[in-house]
């Protein structure tokens, strides 16, 4: 039985990292659809949305038919933070949807500068599920402080976005439209984070059994 157990388990994280592969991809291909104005990568980024949705629902139904089972410890653990995972990454893949959508809405508008504090924000987020990848794959251990800093410059480059977005309009008015979609993505990518810090926090869990949440108010972007 035990061995029946551990073959689910085995099946289940492999589904798992694999719909954190391809958020992982949707979070690089969103941004680079906005930097380089691509809207077939943005299509691309959408319809990977699609299927991430799918995975979400196919590993749902393993966890719950191995909840049915008698597990405990670790295999307990492991399902049902899995179960939560799946859900944060999912949003990962809608929020990168909302950024191809975006690119889809300024690919005929010019740049704007603040559109490289979204590039940097995406290397900091797939840095961080990089990490919740090997971690909960097995390759290393998770550093979850690391996650926490990194999740604090994504929302310093949020507020940095936010401000200077909004700052912009009052020199040169025309910009609105393409102020609004820069903010939108760069929340988008603000909540990319935030989503991974939940899931890190869910590896943790599994790894030592200790409930582990950092106790930060929703960020709300500061004007000097």
């Amino acid at each position: 039985m035990a061995t029946v157990i551990g073959a689910s388990i085995e099946s289940l994280r492999a589904d798992v990292l694999e719909m954190m592969v391809q958020a992982k991809i949707s979070i690089s291909e969103s941004v680079l659809s906005l930097d380089d104005r691509d809207t077939d990568r943005a299509q691309c980024v959408i319809h990977r949305d699609q299927r991430i949705d799918i995975m979400e629902r196919d590993i749902e139904k393993k966890c719950l038919e191995l909840l049915e089972g008698r597990i405990g410890g670790k295999a307990l653990r492991t399902v049902a933070a899995t179960y939560k995972i799946i859900g944060d990454v999912e949003r990962i893949g809608d929020y990168s949807a909302a950024i191809a959508r975006v690119t889809l809405n300024v690919a005929n508008k010019p740049v704007m500068s603040n559109a490289l504090g979204i590039i940097r924000m995406s290397e900091i987020t797939s840095g961080m599920l990089q990490a919740c990848i090997d971690s909960y794959g097995g390759k290393s251990p998770l550093d979850i402080d690391r996650i926490f800093k990194d999740d604090d410059e994504v929302d310093r480059l949020y507020n940095d976005i936010f401000i200077n977005s909004f700052t912009s309009i009052l020199h040169e008015p025309k910009t609105i439209t393409n102020v609004f979609y820069t903010v939108t993505g760069g929340r988008a990518m603000e909540r990319i984070g935030d989503h991974i810090t939940d899931i890190a926090e869910r590896i943790h869990f599994i790894d030592t059994g200790e409930f582990m949440r950092r106790k930060e108010p929703a960020n709300i972007p500061d004007f000097p």
